[in-house]
């Protein structure tokens, strides 16, 4: 599985689980987003869906999309996770 697919099928876990503790069901939420629940059931499989219906989803169910950066991993960092990678060869 690709990195953008699995990115996408956990997003849809994750928004699932958000529905479910809401106890919406998928009818409800596409009543309350006026987005089609088909829609819902394909964000919920992993499958790509229009940015703007995932906006009214989520501001429907009382949250926003956010952007944060990533961690960046130092050289100390990569030496003590991966030090098989920074072994010298002694013969």
């Amino acid at each position: 599985m690709s990195d953008m697919a699995d990115i996408l099928s956990q997003f849809g876990q994750r928004f699932r689980a958000l529905r479910r503790e809401l106890k919406w069901t998928q009818e409800r939420l596409s009543t309350r987003a006026r987005v089609s629940r088909d829609t819902i059931h394909r964000l919920e499989r992993g499958e790509v869906v229009e940015l703007s219906s995932l906006t009214r989803l989520l501001d429907a169910m009382g949250h926003q999309l956010t952007f944060e950066k990533k961690p960046a991993l130092r050289g100390a960092d990569m030496r003590r996770l991966f030090p098989e990678m920074f072994e010298e060869d002694v013969e």
